[in-house]
């Protein structure tokens, strides 16, 4: 492995020297790369930072430091300092040191490096349009390779593995995973591109070939995540379509209609009724073992406020809150929910650092919004982040790989709207 990454590390170096901007792509289309590891003189490394790394020191050769100036007028410029100095904060803080500085290094300082790349490099509308296409070649293979899972396993048996928990007994699938390890590993990744792309469907519309292929990436992303039962996704993804449907005057109709129907089925069918109350208010086991884990978090945290657990410290630090509970779950990487993710791996000023990260990024799609300059792509760009909001009020949108990368792309993509003419064609 370290020899195929070896040699795909030379290629890459080549096309990113030649075409920055198809090296961007090329690392958005293989997001996933993450899985892909090795290791040289005893330190880890994953495909995906390699590409990272290697592009920001090439970025810096061919830019030295001439980027610096314009970079200080980004709108995200002062809450990212003040994000990347409280996450240094919390790898000091942390119980466990080396586990910290591997997720600070993965979650903070190489999205950081794409998401300076990103605002210092695409200048058009195209580019941007090619960033959407990169994002929608990963969402598609992910996707195809988890529909296959469904339909070809146990067969095929190159389809796999899939964990036994979400294996059926009889060796076929319950809940698709695809190459992500994990079902809700496909909602989080899948839910905010799908919104991306049902408002890229009405950025450009000239090419009825492009948006049939647009409306395929959301329909097979989309029953991705029906496959891998990922509720907390698909309620998400449901809501912003509907709001989404209310905002337009052409769409309000149809959804005021879908509203309408889906009260008086609700209130007509008891197997519907029992099944979205038992949801709403967490009477299910999933539901249950999340009501324990806030209760257990919100205990430590009464404690340790102020710097919460410190990056990678949520497992250590919970243990003694969690002794009354150890024989109903175990301990999870985090207390799955946005904002008490934020809270224990960064702290009390980290959460506040995101909140307001948070809202900058709302409150400049609202003003653009306003001004006419990039209507859609500030109102897709806004539903994103309410498909991640409502979908992390019950799971971990950002402490991932490629899901802090997302997060950051989607801040750059505000930070260019400010300064790129993007309008339907």
């Amino acid at each position: 492995m370290f020899w195929l990454i070896l040699i795909y590390s030379l290629v890459f170096i080549y096309l990113a020297w030649k075409k920055t901007d198809r090296a961007i792509y090329l690392i958005l289309a293989t997001l996933p790369g993450f899985l892909i590891r090795s290791s040289a003189f005893g330190v880890p490394f994953t495909l995906l930072e390699v590409m990272i790394v290697l592009l920001f020191l090439i970025f810096l050769l061919k830019n030295k430091l001439l980027w610096l100036k314009d970079f200080k007028k980004n709108i995200f410029f002062w809450p990212l300092i003040c994000w990347l100095v409280i996450s240094i904060v919390a790898v000091l803080v942390s119980p466990n040191l080396r586990a910290a500085a591997g997720i600070w290094k993965a979650y903070f300082l190489e999205p950081l490096f794409l998401f300076i790349i990103i605002t210092q490099t695409i200048n058009s509308r195209q580019q941007i349009f090619n960033i959407f296409w990169s994002l929608g070649v990963s969402a598609a293979y992910l996707s195809l390779i988890a529909i296959a899972q469904k339909l070809l396993l146990p067969t095929y048996q190159f389809l796999g593995p899939i964990p036994q928990a979400f294996l059926n007994s009889n060796g076929t699938v319950d809940r698709v995973v695809s190459i992500l390890g994990y079902p809700n590993a496909l909602g989080l990744y899948l839910g905010p591109i799908i919104i991306l792309f049902t408002g890229f469907i009405f950025l450009e519309n000239k090419n009825i070939f492009q948006q049939l292929l647009k409306f395929s990436i959301i329909m097979i992303s989309f029953a991705a995540i029906i496959l891998a039962k990922s509720e907390g996704a698909i309620l998400a993804i449901l809501m912003v379509w509907l709001i989404w449907g209310l905002l337009y005057k052409k769409t309000r109709l149809f959804s005021l209609a879908a509203i309408t129907a889906g009260i008086i089925i609700f209130f007509n069918n008891h197997v519907i009724q029992e099944f979205i109350l038992t949801k709403i208010f967490l009477r299910d086991w999933s539901g249950f073992i999340r009501t324990l884990i806030w209760g257990e978090t919100w205990n430590m945290l009464k404690d340790h406020w102020l710097w919460g657990a410190g990056l990678a410290g949520y497992q250590t630090v919970i243990i003694p809150y969690h002794a009354v509970h150890a024989n109903d779950f175990e301990i999870y990487l985090y207390p799955h929910n946005i904002i008490f993710n934020f809270w224990s791996e960064l702290g009390f000023f980290g959460l506040i650092v995101f909140l307001w990260l948070a809202l900058t990024y709302l409150i400049k799609n609202l003003i653009i919004l306003w001004q006419g300059k990039n209507k859609i792509l500030s109102l897709t760009l806004i539903m994103v982040l309410v498909e991640i909001l409502i979908h992390g009020l019950v799971d971990v949108p950002y402490f991932k790989n490629d899901l802090s990368i997302l997060f950051w792309l989607f801040l750059a993509l505000t930070a260019l709207s400010y300064k790129i003419k993007i309008n339907a064609v």
